[in-house]
């Protein structure tokens, strides 16, 4: 009877341990019809929306290219720690960020594979966690640069994986229901409400292969800005040009009826040389009132 008993206790510990283990399928799989996939898949889910739903609180689909070398050592910097290692071989689509209170938001990321030691920058906080009654355990001072972060909950030291955001989507919305989300693109770009970022602060891009512009709201291209502003200044400033070329000259003319009647001596023709000085002035007066033409 006892043996019955073992053998039977055996038997069910191994059905047990089977059904958690993971299962291999070494041929093609067909699903005619839908599929949940997640922790909060629940019996008669909705698919009303769609045949492939992801549902928990963390949702995450991960590529990883087996085939693919890892790029050269990055690193990445967050609030007081940093952490270096490689990317390229991984790939993640992210729905929200993971931690409480993260931004909402979608999001392409370059990963790492396996996850690498976290450091301090010289402000991450140290910890104490000699009372075991306190939670969570209280800031005693700051991590020297380059040592071990410590985290939180234990005091120890902690891993943390590389994740560059390629794109990032957030869908903010406002109490009074405005869309006030933006848009990043590439690694290193900022996200900022309402507006579409290729960079940040230090890093700058250019946004290239971009068609003219039609509509008032659409961004000009730099043929137009040519062609537009830049082009009538051109001819503002060929019209001011022709009008100094017309004084330059009547300044010539003035110049030698000066200095013809000054070599006549006899001061007959001073009356025409004091006349050629409202031909000179014509030129600056018609500058004068185009000016004022054009401002007004």
């Amino acid at each position: 009877m006892k043996l019955f008993k073992y053998s039977l206790f055996v038997v069910c510990a191994a059905a047990a341990s089977a059904s958690n283990a993971d299962q291999i399928r070494a041929d093609d799989m067909v699903v005619q019809g839908n599929l949940c996939i997640g922790t909060d898949c629940v019996n008669d889910e909705d698919f009303s929306s769609g045949v492939l739903k992801l549902k928990e609180n963390n949702l995450r689909i991960r590529w990883h290219d087996s085939t693919a070398t890892a790029g050269g050592p990055v690193r990445q910097t967050f609030v007081g720690t940093y952490v270096d290692g490689e990317v390229g071989q991984s790939w993640r689509l992210d729905a929200n960020q993971s931690s409480n209170g993260g931004d909402n938001g979608l999001y392409i990321s370059q990963m790492s594979v396996v996850d690498y030691p976290v450091y301090s920058d010289g402000t991450a906080p140290r910890y104490d966690c000699s009372d075991p009654f306190v939670n969570p355990n209280p800031v005693v001072g700051m991590i020297p640069v380059d040592e071990p972060a410590e985290a939180q909950s234990d005091c120890g030291p902690y891993r943390n994986f590389v994740q560059l955001n390629v794109l990032a989507i957030d869908g903010l919305v406002d109490v009074d229901d405005n869309k006030i989300g933006g848009v990043a693109l590439g690694i290193g770009s900022e996200i900022a409400n309402g507006e579409v970022s290729l960079g940040n602060a230090d890093l700058k891009r250019r946004l290239v292969h971009v068609a003219r512009a039609i509509a008032d709201s659409d961004v000009l291209i730099k043929e137009q800005l040519d062609q537009g502003l830049f082009q009538a200044q051109q001819i503002r400033l060929n019209e001011i040009e022709a009008l100094i070329t017309m004084a330059e000259n009547e300044l010539e003319v003035l110049e030698q009826e000066v200095a013809t009647s000054g070599s006549n001596g006899s001061g007959g023709n001073g009356g025409g040389g004091a006349a050629g000085w409202p031909l000179l002035l014509l030129p600056l007066a018609a500058l004068k009132f185009r000016n004022r033409k054009t401002l007004a």
